[in-house]
C-alpha cells in the first residue's frame, strides 16, 4: 500500500490533467451506453418492423455515439499518457539528483551495473505502470460501470447474478499478480547483475583480450542472462496463464446468457431487440472488466520495481555543515581520525598536523590508506575522530564552499564524452579563452593544439592516451586556482620528463598553497617541505627525505626495494 501512495504522490501535482482524463472517459463511457442502447431500435423497429425513417436516424444516432466514444477514448488516453510522461521525466530527474548527492563512500559498496539497472530498467516498469496500468484503471471502470447500468435496465435478475459470480476473478488478481511480482522483482534483479557484468567488460575490454578472459565473463554472462530468462519466462506464465481463465469465465458467462435469453425469447417474455441490446452491452463490457482486471494484476506485480526504486530514492544524501570556508588561514589537525568501509578498517589513530602553505608527500605500500586520508579532506569519505580546519571541525563547514576551495587530481581522470573546452569549464565555467590556454600550457596539453577546443574526447576520455587524459585533468587544476590542492598520483601515466615539466609548473603556480601529494616515484615528493609514511592504516613515520631516509624506517624500505620509483 506505501508504493501506491508513493505513486499517486507523484501523480498528484498533475491532477488537472487526470480529471480532465476523467471527463474523457465519460464522454467514452456515454458513448458506448449509447451504442447498446440503440441496438434494441435496430432489431426491434427496423430488422422486425421495417421503419426506413427510424433506420436514417438510428444509423446518424450510432455514428454519433462512435464518435463520442472514440473522442473520449483519445483525450482520456493522451491526457493520462501526457501526465504520466511528467511524472516519470520527474522521477528519472530525482533519481539522478540523489545519485550526485548521496555519499561517495555509496558507490564503494554498490556496484554500477545495479544503479544502471535502477536507473533505466526499473523505472522502465514505473513507465508501464504510470502510462498503461493507471490509465487503464482510470478508464475502464467507468466504461464498465456505465455498461452494467445498460444490463441492470435491461434485466436486473440475470445482471444481478452475473454481479454476484465476478468476485471470483479477484482472486486470480490476488493469486496471479502475487507471482508475477516476485519473479519480476528477481528479472530486475538479475537485470542488475548483467548490467554490471556488461558495464565491467566493456570498460575493461582491452584486459579481457589481453588475459584471455572471454570465457570467465561468457559464463558470468550466461549466468545471469539465464537468471533472466527463468524469471521472465514465469512472469509470463503467470500473465497469460490469467488471461487464459479470464477468457475462458467470460465464455461461460456468455453461453449461459445465450442459453437464457434464448430461452425467453422462445417464451416469449423476451423481445429480440432487448436480448441483442443486453447481450451487446455484455460484450462491450467484457474487455473494460477484463482490462481492469488484467491492469490490477499488472500493477500488484509491478510494485516490487517501485520499492527498489524508492529505496534510491530515500538515501541518505551528504550532510553539509552551516560554516562558511572562506580559504585555509592556519592549519589542517587531523586528530586520531579512523575510516571504515564495508567494517573494514582502512584508516586507524591518524593524528597529523599540516600548515598553511606546507606542501606534504605521502607514501606508502598500495592499501596503506594514503587515497582515503586525502579523501576525507573534500569529505568525501566519513571519519571519526576529529578533523580541524583553522581549529573548526571539517564536518561543520558547507560542502559548497569547501569544495570550491579545493581542486584534486587523481590517478583515475573524469572526463565526460564531450569537447575539450567543456571538460575543463567544469572547474571554472567562467573561464575565458586566455585562461583555458594558459591552463592548457601549464599542463603540458600540447596535443590540444592537434585537435582545437572542440574537439572530442570520447567516451572516458578513450580516444586520448592515458598521460593525455592525466594532463587535461591537471589543466582543471590550474583553471579552478585553489586553496588546498591535492595530487593523488596524479601523473603516474606521464613519462619522466614530461612529470618533471608538469610538476615544475604545479609547485611553481602554487607556491604558498597547501599541498597534498600522494607519491608514486620518490622523485615527486623531494620537493615537499615534509613526508608522512603510511603502512596498514597508521601512520607510522614522518619527516623530511633526507631524515626519513637515514632514519632507516618503513621509508628507506620503500626507498630500498624501489617500490615507489
Amino acid at each position: 500500500m506505501e508504493n501506491i501512495r508513493w505513486i499517486l504522490s507523484k501523480v498528484k501535482p498533475h491532477l488537472p490533467l487526470l480529471f480532465l482524463a476523467l471527463l474523457g472517459s465519460l464522454m467514452q463511457s456515454a458513448g458506448a451506453t449509447a451504442i447498446t442502447l440503440l441496438v434494441k431500435g435496430v432489431v426491434d423497429d427496423v430488422f422486425i418492423l421495417k421503419d426506413q425513417e427510424k433506420l436514417i436516424r438510428i444509423i446518424l444516432l450510432l455514428l454519433g455515439s462512435a464518435l463520442l466514444m472514440q473522442a473520449g477514448f483519445f483525450i482520456s488516453k493522451y491526457l493520462v499518457s501526457l501526465a504520466s510522461e511528467k511524472v516519470l521525466k520527474e522521477i528519472r530527474f530525482e533519481i539522478f539528483s540523489k545519485l550526485l548527492y548521496v555519499p561517495y563512500t555509496y558507490f564503494i559498496r554498490h556496484p554500477a551495473g545495479d544503479l544502471i539497472s535502477r536507473i533505466v530498467s526499473d523505472v522502465d516498469k514505473i513507465r508501464q505502470i504510470l502510462v498503461d496500468h493507471i490509465p487503464t484503471l482510470l478508464r475502464e471502470p467507468v466504461v464498465g460501470v456505465a455498461l452494467i447500468g445498460v444490463l441492470l435496465y435491461r434485466d436486473p435478475l440475470l445482471t444481478l447474478i452475473l454481479v454476484v459470480v465476478l468476485p471470483a476473478m479477484s482472486f486470480t488478481v490476488k493469486y496471479f499478480g502475487s507471482k508475477k511480482g516476485k519473479h519480476l522483482r528477481r528479472t530486475q534483479e538479475g537485470t542488475a547483475q548483467l548490467t554490471q557484468v556488461l558495464s565491467q567488460t566493456l570498460q575493461g575490454i582491452e584486459n579481457v583480450k589481453v588475459f584471455s578472459a572471454e570465457s570467465k565473463l561468457l559464463e558470468a554472462f550466461k549466468r545471469f542472462n539465464e537468471k533472466i530468462f527463468k524469471s521472465s519466462v514465469k512472469a509470463e506464465f503467470y500473465t497469460t496463464g490469467n488471461t487464459a481463465l479470464n477468457y475462458i469465465f467470460g465464455y461461460l458467462v456468455v453461453a449461459g446468457v445465450l442459453f437464457y435469453g434464448g430461452f425467453r425469447i422462445i417464451s416469449g417474455s423476451l423481445t429480440p431487440g432487448d436480448f441483442i441490446s443486453y447481450l451487446t452491452a455484455l460484450f462491450m463490457v467484457q474487455p473494460p472488466i477484463l482490462n481492469t482486471q488484467k491492469a490490477l494484476m499488472n500493477l500488484k506485480g509491478s510494485l516490487p520495481v517501485v520499492e527498489r526504486v524508492r529505496e534510491l530514492l530515500s538515501l541518505e544524501e551528504e550532510r553539509s555543515g552551516s560554516l562558511k570556508f572562506s580559504g585555509l588561514k592556519e592549519s589542517i589537525e587531523f586528530r586520531n581520525v579512523s575510516v571504515s568501509v564495508n567494517s573494514r578498517e582502512i584508516l586507524s589513530g591518524i593524528s597529523l598536523s599540516v600548515w598553511k602553505g606546507e606542501r606534504l608527500g605521502i607514501v606508502g605500500h598500495t592499501g596503506s590508506g594514503k587515497s582515503t586520508l586525502v579523501r576525507i579532506i573534500p569529505r568525501l569519505v566519513d571519519y571519526e575522530g576529529s578533523v580541524l580546519l583553522d581549529g573548526k571541525e571539517l564536518k561543520n563547514f558547507e560542502l559548497s564552499s569547501l569544495r570550491d576551495r579545493i581542486g584534486m587530481a587523481t590517478q583515475e581522470t573524469f572526463l565526460l564524452n564531450a569537447s575539450v573546452r567543456e571538460n575543463l569549464l567544469i572547474a571554472n565555467p567562467d573561464a575565458t579563452e586566455k585562461e583555458i590556454w594558459e591552463a592548457l600550457k601549464l599542463a603540458g596539453c600540447d596535443f590540444v593544439e592537434r585537435i582545437g577546443l572542440d574537439g572530442l574526447v570520447g567516451e572516458r576520455g578513450y580516444s586520448l592516451s592515458g598521460g593525455e587524459r592525466q594532463r587535461l585533468a591537471i589543466a582543471r587544476l590550474f583553471l579552478k586556482d585553489p586553496d588546498i590542492v591535492i595530487l593523488d598520483e596524479a601523473t603516474s601515466a606521464l613519462d619522466m620528463n614530461t612529470e618533471k615539466r608538469v610538476l615544475r609548473n604545479i609547485f611553481s603556480f602554487f607556491e604558498g598553497r597547501t599541498m597534498f601529494i600522494v607519491a608514486h616515484r620518490l622523485s615527486n615528493i623531494t620537493e615537499c617541505d615534509r613526508i608522512v609514511v603510511m603502512k596498514e592504516g597508521k601512520l607510522v613515520e614522518e619527516g623530511s627525505f633526507y631524515t626519513l631516509v637515514e632514519k632507516k624506517g618503513e621509508f628507506f624500505k620503500i626507498f630500498r626495494e624501489g617500490k615507489v620509483i
